[in-house]
C-alpha cells in the first residue's frame, strides 16, 4: 500500500487547497520561545560588554605574569596584583591598573579580600596605577606652575610628618570642571630637595570612609604612577612611598626607576 502524504490536497471551485501539516505553527512558536529566552537569558544573566572586555575589575589568585607595554617601557605583571581581567592580556596599554596590600606589597589572596575587595577605613589595599604622561611637567614643574597658583598661602602651613600643608582657594582648577577645593595638597622636602607632593580628599564625617590620599611621581618622560592609599596611614608616607616605588621597579623590564 503507497504511504498516504501527510500535506493533502483537494479542489474547491476549481482550485487547488493544500492542508499545511499540524505541527508547522507549533514548531515555529516553540522555536520563537525558545529563542525569547535565550535573549532574556543573556540580557539578565549573562556578560555585559564590560565584563566580556575585562573591564569589570576581579580579583585572581594566579601568579602566572604576561608583558605590558606603557609609552616606553615594559612590565612583568603577576594576575594577583592585577584589578582588571584585561590587564592579564599581554599587549600595549595607556594605562595598567595595579593593587598591593601594604606593607608587604602582596597580591590578592582570599585571607585578604577584605582589603583588596571591600572598602574599610582601615584597609591597606593601595592602588596603582602606570599610565602614559599627559602633560610636558614633571612632579616639582607641576608643583610650581600648576598646584601652588591655586593655594591660599604660598608658604603653606607646616604639618606632622615632615610634610607641609596647603589648601585651595574655593573653586580653584587645574582645568575647567576639576575643582581642588575638596583636596588639601602635601609637600614632602627634605634637605631642600622634593620629596613628594600628595593630595588627600578632605570629610567632616566622622562615620565616613576615610578618603584616601594620591601622589604621582615620573617614571619616565612618557609615563608615571599614581597611587592612592588610606589617610590613616599618610603618618607613614615615606615608607609607603619607598614601598610602590620598590613594587613597581620589580615588575620593570627596562631600567630601573628614577622617581
Amino acid at each position: 500500500m503507497a504511504r498516504r502524504n501527510k500535506r493533502q490536497s483537494y479542489s474547491v471551485g476549481g482550485e487547488e487547497v493544500r492542508e499545511e501539516s499540524g505541527w508547522r505553527y507549533p514548531i515555529i512558536i516553540f522555536v520563537a520561545t525558545l529563542l525569547l529566552s535565550a535573549f532574556v537569558l543573556v540580557y539578565y544573566f549573562g556578560p555585559t560588554p564590560e565584563e566580556i572586555a575585562g573591564d569589570v575589575p576581579r580579583p585572581s589568585l594566579s601568579e602566572a605574569s604576561v608583558v605590558i607595554s606603557i609609552g616606553d617601557l615594559s612590565f612583568d605583571v603577576p594576575a594577583n596584583h592585577t584589578v582588571y581581567p584585561k590587564d592579564r592580556r599581554a599587549g600595549e596599554r595607556e594605562s595598567l591598573s595595579l593593587y598591593a596590600a601594604w606593607p608587604r606589597m602582596d597580591g590578592y589572596t582570599p585571607s585578604r579580600r577584605t582589603d583588596f575587595v571591600e572598602n574599610r577605613a582601615n584597609s591597606r589595599r593601595i592602588d596603582v596605577i602606570i599610565e602614559t604622561n599627559n602633560t610636558p611637567f614633571d612632579e616639582r614643574q607641576r608643583l610650581n606652575i600648576l598646584y601652588k597658583r591655586y593655594v591660599t598661602a604660598a608658604g603653606g602651613v607646616p604639618s606632622d610628618n615632615g610634610l607641609t600643608k596647603y589648601e585651595f582657594a574655593s573653586g580653584a582648577s587645574l582645568t575647567p570642571g576639576i575643582g581642588f577645593e575638596e583636596r588639601v595638597m602635601f609637600v614632602g622636602e627634605e634637605g631642600g630637595d622634593l620629596r613628594a607632593v600628595i593630595f588627600c580628599y578632605e570629610h567632616n564625617d566622622e562615620d565616613q570612609i576615610p578618603p584616601d590620599c594620591f601622589r604621582t611621581y615620573d617614571l619616565t618622560e612618557d609615563v608615571w604612577v599614581r597611587y592612592f592609599f588610606k589617610e590613616p596611614y599618610l603618618p607613614e608616607w615615606r615608607k609607603i612611598d619607598e614601598a610602590v616605588q620598590k613594587f613597581v621597579d620589580e615588575l620593570r623590564l627596562t631600567g630601573r626607576a628614577t622617581g
